[in-house]
């Protein structure tokens, strides 16, 4: 259909010119349709950045979590760098600073307890297993693997057969 000129008769059938009669209503109904389309443009664009931003973020969550890997694998070695060498006050240290630094990470726990037993402290170190041990079960499945756990019970079961050592559960091994 044509578009009806101002000076046109209205479409309405009034017999009045268009400007006089229904060109205010047509012509805000047509603003309310471009809003619309616009709002509705808008809202599409809104989920894109916010699709967007959601990605960042977990971006940026995945890197954080590598970045705490790779510190916490850094000092692991450092121990067991320390232990092969001698240097038994340094492991130590290093993995108390393991501890300290990542508390939620059972292979601090289990860091020392390798330090104590190049110490020929066996008592010691079957408690660090087990606080590492209980740590897993405190952070349940998924923050752990099984061999890990598993090697540390059978550390304690080794150090400390004459107390009760924690369930093995699965052992991948």
């Amino acid at each position: 259909m044509s578009k009806v000129g101002r000076n046109d008769p209205c479409p309405c059938g009034s017999g009045k010119k268009f400007k006089r009669c229904c060109l205010e209503r047509v012509e805000a109904e047509e603003r309310a349709e471009r809003l619309r389309a616009e709002a509705e443009r808008a809202e599409g664009e809104r989920d894109e950045v916010d699709e967007f931003v959601a990605t960042l973020e977990h971006a940026r969550a995945v890197l954080e979590e590598s970045q705490i890997v790779e510190q916490v694998d850094r000092l692991s070695e450092a121990v067991l760098r320390g232990i092969e060498a001698g240097r038994l006050d340094e492991a130590d240290a290093t993995a108390r600073q393991l501890m300290a630094g990542f508390p939620d990470e059972p292979l601090g726990f289990e860091r020392l307890a390798q330090v104590q037993e190049a110490r020929g402290q066996l008592g010691a170190a079957a408690e660090e297993y087990r606080r590492g041990v209980a740590l897993m079960d405190e952070l349940g499945e998924g923050h752990y693997c099984d061999c890990c756990r598993a090697r540390m019970v059978k550390a304690i079961r080794r150090l400390d057969a004459d107390r009760p050592a924690p369930a093995l559960l699965r052992d991948p091994q």
